[in-house]
């Protein structure tokens, strides 16, 4: 059974953006993506997937957040991939909180913040298994006119600009094998309704569109 972990911020715990509480896993795009890979009767599929999700309100790649703790993903992901291991994929989807303007939040920094990450996976005993294949999805686009947006200095222009230096970061480590990238912005965006999370729809056009990946 392949093992899939989703590692990521609060548009991977689910928040939904009109109440603040978590989307169903009838909605959230990790419960969606378990639920595609193993529908059998519409993939004519017989091998099972296992998606683990991982997401935490407020996560960045590298930074401490002094008002909210446990939110550097650096220091999290050890601990998570070696209590799921073995794992045959990891999903890495963060970023938009590094854009903050407490953090040194140019895309550039953030892309350096992914790179860490991806070696962190690479490092990781994977319990005698093969490193696990990972896939960067750079994360959806946020608004300027968001509930946060005076945390956020041209938060949407930095946001947009998140793919092409984590493409950039993927490829590179591509050449040693086992980085994917994908970009968020080419199926979904925020909701309009605050500005930085995904609504129901962009749950779903996610979900499908990494479906397609893992199949």
């Amino acid at each position: 059974m392949p093992r899939i972990l989703c590692f990521g911020d609060t548009n991977t715990w689910g928040y939904n953006p009109s109440n603040g509480s978590r989307w169903g896993e009838a909605i959230r795009w990790t419960s969606r993506l378990n639920n595609l890979l193993n529908n059998d009767s519409t993939k004519g599929a017989i091998e099972r997937f296992e998606v683990l999700e991982e997401g935490l309100n407020g996560r960045t790649t590298v930074w401490n957040d002094p008002i909210k703790p446990y939110r550097d993903g650096s220091a999290a992901l050890p601990m998570i991939l070696l209590s799921h291991r073995p794992l045959n994929w990891v999903v890495i989807m963060l970023g938009t909180n590094d854009l903050k303007s407490q953090f040194p939040s140019e895309p550039a920094w953030i892309a350096e913040g992914i790179r860490k990450l991806i070696g962190q996976v690479k490092e990781c005993d994977n319990a005698g298994q093969p490193t696990p294949r990972i896939l960067i999805v750079s994360p959806a686009p946020m608004h300027d006119a968001n509930n946060w947006a005076s945390g956020f200095h041209n938060g949407r222009q930095k946001s947009l600009d998140l793919a092409t230096y984590f493409r950039a970061v993927a490829e590179e480590e591509e050449e040693e094998e086992g980085c994917d990238f994908f970009e968020a912005a080419t199926v979904c965006e925020a909701s309009p309704i605050d500005g930085l999370h995904l609504d129901e729809a962009g749950h779903a056009a996610l979900a499908d569109a990494l479906t397609k990946i893992f199949r």
